[in-house]
């Protein structure tokens, strides 16, 4: 079988992280992020065991996923996937993708994460090998400037980013997909809200509500979690 010619290819995010809980931030970020490239949809994927965290996460991995699940129900275009709690373990972002990649092969990946985050790639498991299993949608953050980033990476990705095309609307979008860029950076948002922030808000039992979807927050208190 010949390889799909690239225009056919479906375009697919990935955002993974703890969700520890999912909050509005990351629904924002990854809808706008979708919206600018024109993803046919946007993986949100729960970690099982977070590697770089030493005290893990609070809810468990079933917990998190079904206030994803709840968060996301009724649009189409956010999957819940489960790959990385089925599998146990420490949660290897390059062996989710490899394991997309058999799974779907016709689909090219653009994997989302803040410019914070990929300054810290090196870090990541077999890091050099994951530009060959997805492209990256960097988001931009509030307060962490490129030009650090760009010193903390390997200049063959420092280069690239140096060199990668900025994305601010789908008006612009797929003529930047058009051109096939391995990197491409995003500008979302500032949402400053975070997972730590919520759980101590309801630890100081101080008020967490428009801070998540209202079928979350539900959730939360009916466990009695982060109390």
């Amino acid at each position: 079988m010949s390889a799909p010619d690239l225009h056919e290819l479906r375009n697919v995010g990935i955002l993974g992280g703890t969700f520890d809980p999912v909050h509005h931030g990351h629904l924002i970020a990854a809808q706008w992020v979708r919206d600018c490239l024109a993803l046919e949809k946007v993986l949100l994927i729960p970690c099982f065991r977070p590697p770089h965290k030493s005290n893990g996460a609070i809810a468990s991995p079933d917990e998190r996923l079904e206030m994803l699940e709840l968060a996301t129900e009724g649009e189409p275009r956010f999957e819940v996937c489960d790959v990385e709690t089925m599998r146990g373990g420490v949660s290897y972002t390059i062996d989710t993708l490899r394991y997309l990649r058999t799974q779907q092969p016709e689909t090219r990946f653009f994997l989302i994460l803040g410019n914070d985050a990929f300054a810290e790639i090196t870090t990541w498991k077999d890091y050099e090998h994951l530009l060959e299993e997805a492209n990256f949608a960097i988001m931009l953050r509030g307060g962490y400037p490129q030009h650090e980033v760009v010193s903390k990476v390997p200049p063959a990705l420092a280069n690239g980013l140096a060199e990668a095309p900025y994305v601010d609307s789908a008006a612009n979008g797929a003529e930047v997909l058009a051109r096939r860029p391995k990197l491409v950076i995003v500008r979302v948002p500032q949402i400053e809200i975070s997972g730590s922030m919520i759980r101590e808000n309801i630890t100081q039992q101080r008020s967490v509500q428009y801070l998540m979807p209202e079928a979350v927050l539900d959730y939360i208190g009916e466990r009695g979690l982060y109390q």
